[in-house]
């Protein structure tokens, strides 16, 4: 378990394994949740050639619909957000001078054990999906993990991402809304937060 911004996630591997268990499963409270993806590392560890292995794959993904224009006669576009830039074949897409520099600064595990906390700050500081839900057990068991309106599993492995690297938190609310609320509410947030495999009507 990891807490952030006073939320605890845990990894997706546990949850599917633990939604039920009657200390540590997920609750059946109304609440609201993210995804992330983080691949978290043992700074103290990790190999420095096998990071920037895990770190070009990380790059290298992207948990991101795109969207469909189509025009009334001639245009026909599709738009996606632009992640990390994969054509460097470097860490995040940086320049090969950057992406060398990078590396050697990470070779003193004191630099290493900052960038563990930096990097932890950036997968957290956007989720790729956030929802808002009256049971989040109900939610999270009988929609996403089985696939049931919600194709979140899917695309995490068609990334061929594994899913110990993703993690889900939930904060518990009060919240005496119906379903139809929560909808409304949850593209609220997401309109503000713009995960990326969120999927609203205008």
């Amino acid at each position: 378990m990891v807490t952030v911004n006073d939320i605890n996630y845990e990894r997706l591997s546990f949850w599917m394994q633990y939604h039920s268990d009657p200390i540590q499963g997920i609750p059946k409270k109304s609440g609201i949740y993210y995804w992330i993806y983080w691949p978290d590392f043992d700074p103290q560890a990790i190999d420095i050639k096998d990071l920037e292995n895990r770190l070009k794959e990380y790059t290298s993904k992207s948990l991101m619909f795109s969207e469909t224009i189509t025009g009334s006669y001639k245009f026909h576009a599709i738009i996606s957000e632009q992640g990390y830039p994969t054509t460097n074949d470097t860490i995040f897409g940086l320049s090969k001078s950057k992406h060398l520099k990078l590396l050697t600064y990470l070779n003193d595990k004191n630099n290493l054990t900052f960038f563990s906390n930096f990097f932890r700050e950036v997968c957290f500081s956007r989720p790729f999906y956030v929802g808002k839900a009256n049971n989040l057990r109900s939610r999270f068991v009988n929609q996403h993990f089985k696939g049931v309106n919600s194709n979140i599993l899917g695309e995490i492995r068609n990334s061929i991402i594994p899913f110990t690297d993703i993690w889900i938190g939930y904060k518990e609310i009060l919240d005496p809304a119906n379903d139809d609320i929560n909808n409304i509410f949850e593209e609220i947030f997401s309109r503000k937060i713009k995960p990326g495999l969120t999927k609203k009507s205008n």
